[in-house]
This record gives structure tokens, sequence and C-alpha cells, in this order.
């Protein structure tokens, strides 16, 4: 089975497994990552489309853990959740924010953070 994950609040959850290469950027569950351009640093906003994981890979089972013990991220699906047994949210991703598909985003997204930055 197809697991599904969107990235929560500000935590980033490195891809089970994965060795990022001198010079490479780390690889998160949920995020993409903007390269700073010297007046404002990386960045890793969380991404639209849910990370896949295959729930009998040892990637799967350690992102269904990190979800059940730690919530350290939101299942994308109601099968997710159920394998994670935790209830089902539905989540919007907001200025790269994944937040709950009623709530208000709570915080400045880390792009309008670096606009301000600037100022």
């Amino acid at each position: 089975m197809k697991l599904k994950f969107f990235a929560r609040d500000d935590m980033l959850v490195t891809v089970p497994g994965s060795r990022p290469m001198r010079g490479q950027a780390p690889q998160y569950v949920g995020r993409r990552f903007i390269p700073g351009d010297g007046k404002t640093s990386a960045q890793h906003p969380a991404t639209e489309t849910p990370y896949e994981a295959d729930s009998e890979t040892d990637e799967g089972r350690r992102l269904v853990q990190l979800t059940s013990r730690d919530s350290a991220l939101w299942p994308a699906d109601k099968a997710t959740a159920e394998a994670c047994g935790v209830e089902f949210v539905a989540i919007d991703v907001k200025d790269g924010v994944a937040v709950r598909a009623s709530a208000p985003v709570a915080r400045a997204s880390a792009a309008k953070r670096s606009e301000s930055a600037e100022v």
C-alpha cells in the first residue's frame, strides 16, 4: 500500500535512508529545497504533493513510526492515517506551510520572513 505524508509545521523529517553527497542538500519528507541567493538563506517549504512511500519498506515503516509516535508528519489520506493509528485531518498547503484545512496560517511563511528580513 502506498502511504502519503505532508510535512508538519516546522519539523524537518529526513527521508529515511537518504545520504546526501557533499554539496547536495538534504532531502526532507514533503518538502522541496530552495537554495539561498546570498541575500536569503536556503528554504525547505512544504510541497503541495504528498511524499509517497510503500508500507512494506523500511522507509514506510519508519515514516509510520515517526507519525504515530512523534506526530512528525501529517498523513495525507485516510488510509495512511489508519496505518499510522492517528486521526485523519485534511491538510492545505498555504505559503509553504502545511496546515489543517480549516485553520488560518498562524505564522509567517519562510518566504514572508525572508522578505521582512530584507527591510
